[in-house]
């Protein structure tokens, strides 16, 4: 029986992997559709109404002050730094009396803890002095600025898409409710998708350990980065990259441990245990797009909570065991994109906390799968489900306008997001002759 393929272990793969790399970042050949100019306006004021929708809601967040918000969050991590606290970051009684000195709604409003590895506040050290509202436009001004470089780098991947609706990647990202929401919120999830982006760059590239460690510099969200992690190097046996994982995880730790001290271990563990109970407004089920708020919330008018626990074990198992089991047959005969797009799709149904801003990654296999129907790679029947899918995300918060409960049932967006899976699923062990044939000739 032949022996498994590993990164390593075999020279033929590494060669496979950097001719497949070199290939993905060629031009795309040309688009022999598109649209017509009638559906590519349509197209375009869609996705500028949805941005208007959206940026009516980072308005209120402006101008209702820091209870609505989650910028409070980082900015008490950082007075608490720069007072000489940060021993006590992750104690709540601490953090508690940092917040309400610096914002005395949060008494009644309630404590929003960071929660995060300490290194994190090195990101929003530049706005640690300024008052929360200059803060929060300031922040959104970067933000907007990382959604244009996002754009950028996705260029390799959206071409065909480009030339078949002759609409620019930053309206695309722009259009989509949860980038614009980051504005509003004054979170972390752009910059997360950005590493998440070079991490695909860099392995696109042939640069494994380099991929890995930026993968490693998003373990500010380590539930979500690690389980990409898992999917896109550990299973394909990419040891490269895992030792850049290792590499750059040992360097936020380490820098997390210099700013908190050595109680940082038990006191982050402590929090991250007791804080579902301890604030319970920041962990609404139905709030979460995912497969977790989904079931939760459908499922809790007829079923105890006691049962509908083992369901979302069980489903979530599911989606999880079918992604790895894809992943482990076919990996081999992929590019980096689909391998990305697929380990995405998958941690956002399966993960056990998440909220609308981290739906901003979701972004990256939206945008791939959309690109690779426009190249004719799936049928009509999967194209229609993946515009399906599409036109439930991208239509969410423009259908909350007559219809605003609709704000507080993000769980309903893991229905499309499942779409989107499947459609991944359908072509992910797709690899075309050609590509085929010059990956294995092409020399290292």
């Amino acid at each position: 029986m032949a022996s498994p393929i590993s990164e390593d272990s075999r020279p033929t793969t590494a060669v496979r992997e950097r001719a497949a790399a070199n290939d993905d970042m060629a031009p795309s050949p040309p688009a022999t559709f598109r649209l017509p100019p009638a559906l590519r306006y349509a197209l375009a004021v869609f996705l500028l109404m949805s941005m208007a929708v959206s940026a009516r809601q980072v308005d209120y967040y402006f101008s209702h002050g820091p209870m609505v918000s989650d910028l409070r969050i980082f900015m008490t991590g950082l007075d608490m730094m720069r007072s000489g606290e940060g021993h006590q970051l992750y104690r709540f009684d601490a953090q508690e009396a940092a917040q309400c000195r610096l914002y005395p709604a949060t008494r009644q409003a309630g404590l929003l803890p960071f929660n995060h590895l300490a290194y994190e506040l090195l990101f929003y050290w530049p706005v640690a002095r300024l008052p929360y509202r200059a803060a929060l436009i300031v922040w959104a001004v970067f933000n907007l600025g990382l959604t244009f470089l996002i754009a950028w780098l996705m260029k390799p991947y959206t071409g065909n898409l480009r030339r078949v609706t002759g609409i620019p990647v930053a309206l695309y990202l722009l259009g989509f409710y949860p980038v614009v929401y980051v504005f509003g919120e004054g979170q972390d999830s752009l910059i997360f998708l950005l590493l998440v982006v070079l991490s695909l760059r860099a392995l696109d590239h042939g640069r494994a350990f380099l991929a890995g460690f930026i993968l490693a510099l998003a373990c500010f969200k380590f539930h979500l980065a690690l389980a990409i992690a898992f999917l896109v190097f550990l299973l394909p046996r990419r040891w490269r990259a895992l030792a850049g994982i290792a590499v750059g995880g040992g360097l936020v730790v380490g820098i997390s441990l210099a700013m908190v001290g050595p109680n940082l271990a038990a006191d982050y563990l402590t929090m991250l245990r007791k804080q579902e109970t301890m604030t319970p407004w920041g962990f609404i089920p139905w709030f979460m797009p995912n497969l977790r708020g989904l079931l939760q919330w459908g499922l809790s008018r007829w079923v105890d909570i006691g049962e509908i626990v083992p369901i979302i074990l069980m489903l979530s198992a599911v989606v999880g065991s079918a992604t790895a089991y894809l992943i482990w047959r076919c990996w081999p005969r992929q590019d980096a994109r689909r391998l990305y797009s697929i380990a995405i799709l998958t941690t956002v149904l399966v993960s056990y906390h998440l909220h609308m801003q981290d739906l901003t990654m979701a972004a990256l296999p939206m945008l791939v799968l959309l690109d690779l129907a426009a190249d004719g790679e799936f049928s009509l029947a999967w194209v229609t489900l993946l515009l399906a899918a599409v036109a439930g995300l991208y239509g969410y918060r423009v259908a909350a306008e007559p219809f605003p409960v609709l704000l507080v049932r993000g769980c309903l967006l893991a229905v499309p997001l499942l779409l989107l899976w499947l459609v991944n699923c359908k072509g992910f062990c797709q690899t075309r002759p050609q590509e085929s044939g010059r990956a294995a000739s092409t020399p290292v």
